[in-house]
């Protein structure tokens, strides 16, 4: 998070909020891309309830070969295609640039998914901690000579071909090409679903270049990527708990009632807290932060950024929800929700930007939390929980969060909640809970590393 921070000071201090929409567009447009073309290749090999074998990653590494390749085509003769519809102005050719790399991005899947089906975490923190010095360590000495979006193109090419490299040196494999039919037809089944639910979710990811370009320009997009960014970082927890959560949630049986109840309700908790403490802290120091480190011209992007870390922090839940959903193999289920959510972002955003400008985006990120009615409903198919200790957290850590929306001193009421709520005994009992198994799953991680 520190790293990733640093970089961004520098870079966005360097090229501005235009140079930074180019950029944000053509990358939003290119996840979706690679998103459709990785099939859920590494979600396969996670959840294969036997051990996969060589042949098993070699076939999975030929198909990813394969579709990123006819994905990467078709993408590119859309952009000559479409040049016409394609937002914002001046995208274009570094958003074919990026097309590029996505059999890059593809590619290590098989990998990686080596890694965590052995929880080698450790191994995964290395391989992203590398990536955000390469990125940034690429992108700052170009944004330095002038390079403006090309700066953080480059950058981002060199961040994937390093999570390429890397993974498989980590993760040990040497895999060779090898086609099966009867894998292909799995993968196809399984990708198409899984690609659908990713799909739909990555579609809200356009909402910004194609709604926010066509009203505010790529300023607009760089400062609504610009509020994302931030999100994404200080939300770092919610990527662990997810791939974390699939991996645990996919070895529970579905007879196993009380552990999948206690993972929804405490993994639900503990996201929450991991999540609201950065963003309660940022939240509350970032009408000084941001004009301090990223200049003058990002403030503009305060009430975006607030609105949107506190639509981040009411669906923590609904993250561990979707784990359990994927283990369960409910990917249509997901994905319905995530086109529930993109249909009520573009829709929203269309209306609420033209209405309200910059702000309008996070307004309508807040309608998108409705889709989280469906997920719960789906997941209590599954297995009944109680949201009791996360609403108290919720009403502790959330004001916290919104504090940027009030001027200051009247902002000082958001610190209330949290006081009134620490002299709950019920609130104080599960601090105290979660402190130790925090500590305790620590301490046996470090007993771990000195036994091994």
């Amino acid at each position: 998070m520190v790293i990733r921070l640093a970089g961004l000071v520098i870079t966005l201090r360097l090229i501005g909020p235009s140079s930074y929409g180019i950029y944000a567009g053509a990358l939003a447009f290119t996840l979706v891309v690679t998103t459709v073309a990785q099939m859920g290749g590494e979600i396969f090999l996670i959840k294969m309830t036997s051990i996969p074998d060589r042949s098993h990653y070699n076939q999975v590494f030929t198909f990813l070969l394969v579709t990123s390749l006819v994905a990467t085509g078709l993408a590119l003769a859309g952009t000559w295609a479409f040049s016409g519809l394609i937002r914002p102005v001046g995208v274009l050719l570094p958003l074919r640039v990026l097309l590029l790399s996505v059999p890059i991005n593809v590619l290590w899947a098989p990998a990686q998914a080596r890694i965590e089906r052995d929880f080698g975490y450790r191994k995964m923190g290395l391989l992203e901690l590398g990536g955000d010095l390469v990125l940034y360590g690429t992108a700052v000495p170009l944004a330095i000579l002038g390079a403006g979006a090309w700066s953080l193109v480059i950058g981002f090419l060199a961040w994937q071909l390093w999570l390429l490299v890397g993974s498989y040196l980590l993760s040990g494999l040497r895999l060779r090409l090898r086609w099966s039919n009867s894998m292909t037809r799995e993968l196809t089944s399984f990708g198409f679903s899984y690609s659908l639910q990713t799909g739909t979710s990555q579609l809200g990811g356009l909402v910004n270049p194609i709604v926010v370009g066509t009203f505010l320009g790529a300023t607009g997009v760089g400062y609504v990527a610009f509020a994302l960014r931030l999100v994404s970082t200080f939300g770092f927890a919610q990527r662990g708990a997810w791939r974390l959560g699939l991996v645990s949630l996919s070895r529970v049986p579905d007879g196993d009632k009380d552990r999948l109840r206690r993972a929804v309700e405490e993994g639900s908790e503990f996201l929450l807290i991991a999540m609201g403490v950065p963003f309660a802290i940022f939240g509350v120091m970032a009408r000084t932060v941001i004009p301090l480190f990223f200049g003058q011209e990002w403030t503009t992007a305060i009430r975006l950024y607030t609105i949107l870390a506190l639509v981040a922090v009411v669906g923590a839940s609904g993250f561990i929800q979707v784990s359990l959903l994927i283990s369960r193999g409910r990917n249509y289920t997901v994905a319905i929700a995530g086109a529930i959510q993109a249909v009520i972002l573009a829709i929203g955003a269309y209306f609420l930007v033209r209405r309200f400008g910059l702000n309008g985006f996070g307004y309508a990120s807040i309608l998108t939390l409705a889709g989280l009615i469906y997920v719960d409903r789906a997941t209590r198919s599954i297995v009944s929980f109680r949201y009791r200790a996360y609403l108290l957290w919720l009403l502790a850590i959330a004001p916290l969060v919104s504090f940027s929306l009030l001027p200051f001193p009247a902002s000082l009421v958001m610190i209330a909640p949290l006081v009134v709520l620490t002299l709950i005994p019920f609130t104080r009992r599960e601090g105290q809970r979660q402190f130790v198994v925090v500590k305790n799953a620590l301490s046996r991680g470090r007993s771990g590393k000195t036994s091994g």
